[in-house]
């Protein structure tokens, strides 16, 4: 039977120890994965730092050995910041490296357990919506959220910097963007999020909401060094961006020395060319000149054209955001106590 009390920071270590081995089995698997989370003791720091802004519980077996722990917090984007693009409004977010399930334990009932009274307490503050970054090296870990009612919303991808092996287009010239060419890149950029707003992917498209902070983010980007918008034209009209910059994300999931490539269009009558390749291509070789030794991304899974391009080139899944909507009205038709 699973007893399930506050996590404390008493219990940091303990969970650092499960972390650290549920990493280490899924780097494994995966060996591009950063090495450094394997040493429980990094691992304890990682889960340590999320206490720290974050509710936690711990599931206990009957001697009281921790044997799981999970941690979550209010997450509500700016909606006028660039992240509004994609984030929800408002949801509790359950990190990676804010939950683990010792091995030999069945995930099921001891998430099932935690998860429980997590959302209880979520949903006395009115909050909904979940998500839960959830590794894929064991099934047996997403199946127990599955059957918690989630289901995959993005998957985080990583693959080396080899070249991808897919033939682009010999008409497609790839450029840097210089600063000068703020209003191209912005158009650009903006067809990923009318793409996202199409069915099935409905994500919200809120240009009017996000412009003016997306702008000032291009104008931050365009000229640091450490920032590429690479920019393909066809027949004397731009007709693809593709922006790559330092690694971001999970420090379980950003490979060591990793690029990440974030926003990624191709105008819709320019789709299926090859175009995408040729952007990639001049991608993985800005990285390379930089000293990159591996790429990561974030996809939408409904978005059946994007998880056929990246994992047609090569990029593999190794963790995945799940998300849980609840019915509103939930908030207010409950039985009576």
């Amino acid at each position: 039977m699973v007893t399930v009390t506050a996590l404390e920071p008493a219990d940091v270590p303990a969970a650092g120890v499960l972390l650290a081995a549920r990493h280490a089995a899924l780097r494994a698997r995966f060996p591009l994965l950063p090495a450094a989370c394997v040493d429980p003791v990094v691992a304890a720091t990682l889960v340590g730092e999320t206490l720290r802004f974050s509710d936690g519980v711990a599931a206990r077996d009957a001697s009281g050995a921790l044997i799981g722990f999970l941690t979550s917090f209010d997450a509500a984007p700016d909606p006028a910041s660039p992240m509004a693009r994609y984030a929800p409004q408002r949801c509790a977010l359950h990190l990676v490296h804010g939950h683990a399930v010792a091995a030999g334990t069945d995930p099921l009932p001891t998430y099932n357990a935690l998860f429980a009274e997590l959302a209880s307490r979520a949903l006395e503050r009115g909050v909904t919506d979940h998500v839960v970054h959830v590794p894929l090296g064991d099934p047996s870990i997403e199946t127990a959220w599955v059957a918690l009612g989630f289901g995959r919303a993005n998957v985080v991808a990583v693959r080396d910097l080899s070249p991808p092996g897919r033939p682009s287009l010999v008409d497609v010239e790839v450029r840097i963007a210089t600063p000068e060419e703020l209003d191209v890149v912005d158009r650009l950029v903006d067809e990923e999020a009318v793409f996202h707003a199409s069915s099935p992917i409905f994500r919200p498209y809120v240009r009017a909401a996000t412009a003016d902070e997306v702008r000032r983010q291009l104008t931050t980007d365009l000229p640091s060094s450490d920032h590429a918008f690479l920019v393909a034209r066809r027949a004397g009209r731009d007709v693809g961006v593709l922006s790559i910059g330092p690694g971001l994300g999970s420090p379980l999931y950003v490979p060591d020395d990793a690029a990440y490539i974030a926003a990624t269009a191709v105008l819709a009558g320019e789709r299926g060319r090859g175009i995408g390749v040729a952007l990639v291509e001049a991608a993985f070789a800005w990285a390379r000149d930089r000293g990159h030794g591996a790429a990561c991304l974030h996809f939408a899974t409904a978005n059946a054209s994007s998880t056929a391009f990246w994992m047609g080139l090569g990029f593999v899944p190794v963790m995945a955001h799940l998300r849980r909507r609840l019915d509103d009205r939930i908030l207010t038709a409950r039985p009576p106590a």
